[in-house]
């Protein structure tokens, strides 16, 4: 069911290899590893939590991709004449992307772009494929322009939906589906309300939008799958969906953990307001506390890092109390100050699915 990590901050960048590799269970370890407090102790093996154990024990093997934020392209556009390499000019924040269906522990290329990148917005996501070809364009995260998009979960009946999902994409945001996943058909979606269905003429995912708009979209775009589901499949055969989905603009971030059942649970997923200081060398800390010992301190005091966000399928620091679990059916929202939000997922009467899927 895949695993993703999304760190945000308006001022304090990270150092990928101390977010996505160095920690005992960094998202690398996550391929085969699993840690989950608050819902399976660590190392689990009884026969309890089986509902809670099929959306999250999977091995995720099947590529990986990480979207990282930098303004090298906008810092060489010539700002001062107002001209630009192809006529649009760029300003702030925008991702790069590098994604490989090899191992991420095992692929060097990874190993060195994490060691020598640091970024205030980092996406990273291990795929764990669901009935599509196991190939680079179809891993996390999706990038529309500026915006970055990830999935945890699945859509389900998707092959049956899918032509009908694509009829209600802006050409715009089907243009920009490359691959064949539920999650990139979902991500097309969640553009076309964002942007209101603006024609590709209007550079329509150049643009930032209100924090509330973000939300909205993403709401709308739950909304119409659930609604082609429900006028598509008969409702005795109709099976729930896991929807832990996340965008970023740049400097914003909305993250959902859903499930329409009315009693089983999405995948997990995590936030934190305080773990970024673990994760980062510069400062004292040790990620792997509660298993190895050590200690990093390259001398900075704590009460000096920046106000940062991280929202990741299971926690990559050993401290259970630094991570909040997101409820089901919750929002999780991170505004351009690193102000976080929380509020409940819109839900509409009829969309619970009896299935166990």
């Amino acid at each position: 069911m895949c695993r993703w990590f999304a760190y945000i901050s308006p001022t304090e960048p990270c150092l990928l290899e101390d977010v996505l590799v160095s920690p005992k269970h960094s998202l690398s370890k996550q391929v085969h590893e699993h840690y989950l407090p608050k819902l399976l102790e660590h190392d689990h093996t009884t026969s309890e939590e089986d509902d809670m154990k099929a959306r999250n024990m999977l091995l995720n093997v099947d590529g990986l991709g990480i979207a990282w934020y930098t303004s090298s392209n906008s810092d060489f556009e010539r700002g001062n004449t107002g001209e630009s390499t192809d006529g649009a000019q760029r300003e702030g924040l925008r991702p790069a992307v590098y994604k490989t269906v090899q191992p991420p522990i095992n692929d060097m290329n990874f190993r060195s772009l994490c060691a020598n990148i640091e970024s205030r917005v980092v996406f990273g996501h291990i795929r764990a494929a669901s009935s599509t070809s196991i190939t680079a364009v179809n891993n996390h995260p999706f990038v529309f322009g500026r915006h970055s998009f990830m999935h945890n979960g699945v859509i389900s009946h998707f092959t049956k939906i899918r032509r009908a999902m694509s009829d209600q994409m802006s050409e715009a945001a089907f243009a920009n589906v490359f691959g064949s996943t539920d999650s990139e058909h979902i991500a097309a979606l969640y553009m076309t309300y964002l942007t209101d269905s603006a024609p590709a003429s209007a550079n329509p995912f150049d643009s930032t939008h209100p924090i509330s708009k973000m939300v909205s979209a993403m709401q709308a775009a739950v909304a119409t799958t659930i609604e082609l589901q429900k006028k598509l499949i008969p409702e005795k055969s109709r099976l729930p969906n896991s929807l832990n989905l996340c965008v970023t603009d740049g400097t914003q971030l909305v993250a959902f953990r859903f499930r329409n059942h009315a009693t089983s649970q999405p995948p997990s997923l995590y936030y934190s307001t305080k773990a970024g200081t673990t994760l980062n060398r510069k400062y004292p800390g040790d990620s792997d506390g509660c298993f190895t010992k050590g200690v990093t301190d390259m001398g900075k005091d704590p009460g000096e890092h920046g106000r940062h966000v991280i929202v990741a399928s299971e926690p990559s620091t050993c401290y259970p109390e630094d991570w909040e679990l997101i409820g089901k059916n919750r929002v999780v929202t991170v505004d351009v100050e690193g102000r976080l939000g929380e509020g409940d997922v819109g839900y509409e009467k009829g969309w619970d699915a009896e299935g166990t899927a």
